[in-house]
């Protein structure tokens, strides 16, 4: 546990030197900019979709940009030597990534506290957005590892947004009907889009949400049991 922990800062530490965590805050801001511009209903209606970009797109894009950075230094390789087990630094690496998602959340959820006076249930929101996380960290590990370099991880972000996140963005803006959301949640971002604005806007539909957490847990074990770890563990030892 102790080694967890000194993982976990290390990483955060890691998060501020490639300015990572500072980005990841910036564009948080740019939501309360957005929230003092509109009324409480559209803040309401938005900030699930603002919660999700963040969750979901911002963790696969910031964690590749971590591995990549990480790779270049060549500091994933120098950690191999230490008495550590490549479980525990992927799990220090997910654990520190899920926390910017936790970041957003709450700066995002401060805003519209103090800005519209819109409360919802924050500690089953947490819960959520850490499954929710957890599964696109993984996500974002599985396309870091199978690309080159951070170029060709953008143009696999690309890919996998065309078919799994605009339509959860269409669908938000009731471009695709609700009646098609079954079928659309075979997308793990569709999945934790449901869990997020089912907090946000108070309305539950308790099978859709139990489907969507069993759904991205099962997801998120499968990507790092069977991909992740050893594609990490490969990429490790050739440096």
């Amino acid at each position: 546990m102790n080694y967890l922990l000194k993982l976990t800062s290390g990483e955060i530490n890691r998060l501020i030197k490639y300015k990572i965590l500072p980005v990841s805050l910036i564009t948080s801001f740019l939501w309360i900019i957005i929230f003092l511009f509109i009324s409480k209903e559209d803040a309401r209606n938005i900030a699930p979709l603002l919660i999700f970009i963040d969750v979901s797109m911002m963790s696969i894009l910031l964690i590749g940009a971590t591995l990549h950075l990480e790779k270049q230094e060549g500091t994933i390789k120098s950690m191999m030597v230490l008495p550590l087990s490549v479980g525990q630094i992927l799990v220090a690496k997910a654990f520190a990534s899920i926390l910017l998602g936790i970041e957003s959340v709450i700066v995002t959820s401060l805003a519209l506290y103090l800005i519209h006076g819109i409360t919802f249930n924050y500690l089953l929101l947490l819960l959520f957005v850490f499954i929710a996380g957890g599964a696109h960290v993984a996500i974002g590990f599985f396309l870091a590892l199978s690309s080159k370099d951070f170029s060709s991880m953008l143009g696999l972000l690309m890919a996998y947004m065309f078919p799994f996140a605009i339509p959860t963005i269409l669908f938000t803006f009731g471009v695709i009907e609700k009646k098609y959301e079954w079928f659309i949640m075979i997308s793990p971002s569709h999945s934790a889009s449901n869990l997020i604005t089912s907090v946000v806007i108070n309305e539950y539909d308790w099978t859709k949400i139990i489907a969507s957490n069993i759904y991205l847990l099962i997801l998120a074990s499968l990507l790092f049991v069977f991909t992740v770890y050893p594609k990490f563990k490969d990429n490790a030892i050739r440096g």
